[in-house]
């Protein structure tokens, strides 16, 4: 099963300084697009205020929009770099630097992870998704929401390069889909001014692409009632990726 575990190659370096520089100015859009929604899903799910836990924050974009809603958010991700902005950004949440696999997670109303998140291989070993989310079932409230997105397979495959730039930088993307290792890879080379001249970077960015009825599976086994759909909110994300909210029965 694709929720069990799987084997992932290393990564010499996960939204370093440069990338995560880019990726906030750059794509923050999403998070900003999407936080409305999920705040919407917690409102419903009950909960107008409480310990809500976003795993693999990033700059914490999220993290300040709860805030600004009246919850007390707390947020993990492995990289420095973005823990470093997601502190100054959002100031009232606490803010962990750690691996989402390893990290405790406290009592919480809700936990949300935004931009397949959860489709990213760590460095190195076997991760289990199926763990984690009997983890975050556990730490949350009786009706309390888990809401995230993911990619899923789907017929057409991603083969693709893309290419976006901004005032001070720039980033290539090369995208490429094995479906039958249910993989796919991002080549990503970031190009960002320092004084007269720009500093080269590359990363290489690992993700799982889930089959959707094995992951529904899995939350259900774990507790969790689980609806499917292809936004958050009023915001329709990318094709390939589905929105999973799950909720604890």
């Amino acid at each position: 099963s694709s929720t069990q575990g799987t084997l992932a190659e290393p990564m010499a370096s996960f939204y370093d300084e440069d990338l995560a520089h880019v990726h906030h100015i750059g794509f923050g859009d999403f998070s900003r697009r999407a936080a409305p929604g999920v705040i919407r899903m917690i409102h419903d799910a009950g909960f107008d205020s409480g310990t809500v836990v976003e795993l693999g924050c990033g700059s914490g974009i999220l993290l300040r929009e709860l805030a600004k809603a009246g919850y007390d958010p707390f947020g993990v991700d492995v990289s420095p770099s973005f823990t470093r902005t997601a502190r100054r950004n959002a100031p009232e949440a606490t803010v962990q630097k750690a691996s989402i696999y390893d990290v405790d997670i406290p009592p919480c109303v809700a936990v949300a992870s935004l931009g397949e998140v959860l489709s990213y291989l760590p460095d190195g070993g076997v991760i289990s998704t199926a763990r984690l989310i009997k983890r975050v079932a556990q730490s949350l409230e009786r009706g309390g929401l888990f809401v995230f997105d993911v990619l899923v397979s789907g017929r057409n495959v991603l083969n693709y390069r893309t290419w976006r730039e901004g005032n001070g930088w720039s980033v290539l993307i090369d995208v490429s889909e094995d479906q039958k290792l249910r993989r796919l890879v991002r080549e990503i080379t970031t190009y960002r001014r320092v004084g007269r001249s720009y500093r080269r970077n590359q990363e290489r960015h690992m993700l799982k692409v889930f089959d959707r009825r094995e992951l529904e599976a899995t939350l259900r086994d774990a507790g969790l009632s689980v609806r499917v759909s292809r936004s958050y909110g009023d915001f329709e994300i990318p094709p390939r990726r589905m929105v999973f909210r799950a909720r604890r029965t």
